[in-house]
């Protein structure tokens, strides 16, 4: 079986190479791609320097779920491990832990929450936006064209796995944590745009977009490990 790591990064410059790093550290890990979500900064060339092979998407906005669909098609493995490109305090040592129930056919999708401290109990068993998990190539393709936009494809990723009533696995990535909105936008911006993202998923059984069963199919089916 091989896995390829696919980073999606848009003005990741400060963190990116540290996160290739613990990718190709990662002893299951093929290939490391990063694609470049249309950066105004140093992140591809940070990228290409840590060892990474870079796809760029010329872009004006940018679209985390499509630069997750351009890193798909830039590989042929059999499973990806997606891995966020903002991360602090990832090791390879972290990412082999969430392949582990996947390679040993105990999970479907097996995923990597960061380190909320005292909170953990509690998030462990939230259906995962994480950006760290990986997952069989099929469980992408199977995410309709029309759901692959922006910070919900998470949740687009987790619906095909509850829908499909198979495992989950989740781990707190002990340590890890991320530069958050309000380390990137200033504490004003940040706090808005985090507040807006949430309401948005919160909000997405209400729209119908995601049905109320979904949540309850991935509870079902979710392992928490330590």
């Amino acid at each position: 079986m091989t896995i390829d790591v696919v980073i999606p990064a848009r003005n990741e410059a400060s963190t990116v190479g540290e996160v290739v790093a613990a990718a190709r550290a990662c002893r299951f890990a093929r290939e490391v791609i990063v694609v470049d979500d249309g950066s105004t900064d140093g992140t591809a060339d940070r990228a290409l320097a840590a060892g990474a092979k870079v796809v760029r998407r010329e872009t004006g906005s940018g679209s985390k779920a499509q630069a997750m669909e351009a890193g798909v098609a830039a590989t042929d493995a059999d499973a990806i491990l997606f891995c966020d490109a903002d991360c602090v305090g990832l090791t390879g040592a972290h990412l082999e832990d969430i392949c582990r129930p996947y390679l040993e056919g105990r999970a479907a999708m097996s995923v990597g929450w960061f380190d909320y401290g005292m909170l953990n109990p509690l998030v462990r068993r939230l259906p995962p936006t994480s950006g760290e998990r990986i997952v069989p190539r099929w469980v992408w393709d199977s995410v309709h064209p029309e759901k692959r936009t922006g910070y919900s494809i998470e949740i687009m990723i987790n619906e095909v796995i509850a829908e499909g009533r198979l495992p989950t696995t989740v781990r707190v990535m002990a340590g890890v944590s991320h530069r958050t909105k309000r380390h990137k936008l200033g504490l004003k911006r940040g706090y808005r745009e985090t507040w807006r993202m949430f309401w948005y998923l919160i909000g997405l059984p209400v729209r119908g977009v995601v049905r109320w069963r979904t949540c309850w199919f991935y509870l079902r089916e979710l392992t928490v490990e330590d």
